[in-house]
């Protein structure tokens, strides 16, 4: 399988193992060159004014960002396999994206939030501002 493939394929393998421990495993962190795991560490948050620089040497899954790019491995794997890493997925959500701004879907959105929430009452009908049913309800008899 290609590298393109194994990271774009719904039926990828990197879909199947737990990636997170795999990568936590002794000597994987350094079989990526210096300048790989530099570059990867460039992805990561900047280190805050007084914390020691990024380590390339350090697994950054043994650092506290572990528990973030774990979270981030799981979502990605999901998405691989939900499809969402090929190209036509890809293309066909930026193709949403740019009829979304357009317009194209504000009718059935609208649509849609009156079904769920049903339309919008006059501020005078019942249960108007102030939380009042507007009647007498027997309180104010």
């Amino acid at each position: 399988m290609s590298e393109k493939r194994l990271l774009t394929a719904e039926r990828s393998k990197l879909g199947k193992v737990d990636l997170a421990t795999s990568l936590r495993k002794e000597g994987a962190w350094d079989t990526l060159t210096l300048e790989t795991r530099k570059r990867l560490y460039a992805l990561l948050p900047a280190p805050r004014p007084g914390e020691p620089p990024h380590d390339p040497d350090v697994n950054p899954l043994r650092t506290p960002f572990g528990p973030y790019i774990e979270e981030e491995l799981r979502i990605w794997q999901d998405d691989l396999k939900d499809g969402k890493e090929t190209k036509k997925w890809r293309e066909e959500a930026m193709l949403a994206g740019v009829e979304r701004r357009e317009g194209k879907y504000d009718e059935w959105k609208e649509s849609e939030r009156e079904r769920n929430f049903g339309g919008v009452e006059p501020e005078d009908a019942v249960g108007g501002e102030n939380g009042e049913d507007g009647e007498d309800g027997g309180e104010n008899a």
